[in-house]
């Protein structure tokens, strides 16, 4: 398993791919932290250090881009067979990936926490003692959105499908599915992954988990997403 997790690394370095996805995550964070120091006078409360701390969980969403070009992009391309006659158990395959990913998605939520803390700390005396739970929040829910995202390229084999797929439901299906659903929404990934990162340890709104839910749900989800790729990757040609 080590090698096939050295090998997962060594294929990102000689790509651009982790370093676009980095740069870009950088530039949103950056541009959301200083928007939001340049615009208010100052935190009040614990709900304020809560809510800059939460721009970090910016990270979550390009944890989870990663994740998907980790396990798609070999599908695109065609390297994946090379892949599997290397390494001919498809499951250990998706492991060391899902491991890669967890690992970088964690990378991606300290770089994004340390950005805001760089910026927000000074400029706004945000609290790092009332913004802990969100600031743990995040890198968990980076890990797991990194792993759930090896499990959605897996399923779809591509990384632009899944990628599209991914937004598509964050931002439309969600949203419709919750009309109908109404308090039961906060069990659907964007809420639960949602929660995870607010920061707070019980449920502040009914629909709306607490943060430990949260994280439990989060690690189901990418769990979930993990069993059903590796179970359709292992009856498929490639």
């Amino acid at each position: 398993m080590n090698r096939l997790v050295r090998a997962e690394l060594m294929k990102l370095r000689t790509v651009r791919s982790l370093l676009w996805v980095m740069l870009g995550m950088v530039a949103l964070v950056g541009i959301s932290v200083i928007s939001v120091v340049a615009s208010s006078g100052g935190i009040e409360n614990a709900g304020d250090d809560r809510s800059v701390a939460r721009i970090a969980s910016i990270a979550v969403v390009f944890s989870l881009i990663l994740g998907i070009i980790v396990m798609g992009a070999e599908g695109t391309h065609g390297t994946i067979t090379q892949t599997f006659l290397v390494a001919p158990v498809r499951e250990r395959v998706v492991a060391a990936k899902a491991m890669v990913a967890a690992m970088l998605g964690v990378a991606l939520g300290v770089l994004a926490e340390a950005l805001t803390l760089v910026v927000a700390v000074p400029g706004l005396s945000l609290s790092v003692d009332n913004a802990r739970y969100v600031l743990i929040g995040v890198l968990i829910a980076c890990a797991a959105a990194g792993a759930l995202g090896v499990g959605l390229g897996a399923l779809y084999h591509r990384q632009g499908p899944a990628i599209v797929t991914a937004f598509m439901w964050l931002l439309i299906a969600e949203s419709v599915l919750g009309i109908g659903l109404r308090e039961n929404v906060k069990y659907l990934p964007g809420h639960v992954f949602a929660a995870t990162v607010a920061g707070t340890r019980h449920a502040s709104e009914s629909h709306v988990l607490g943060t430990w839910p949260g994280v439990l749900g989060a690690a189901l989800y990418a769990v979930g997403f993990l069993v059903a790729g590796t179970a359709l990757l292992s009856r498929r040609d490639v």
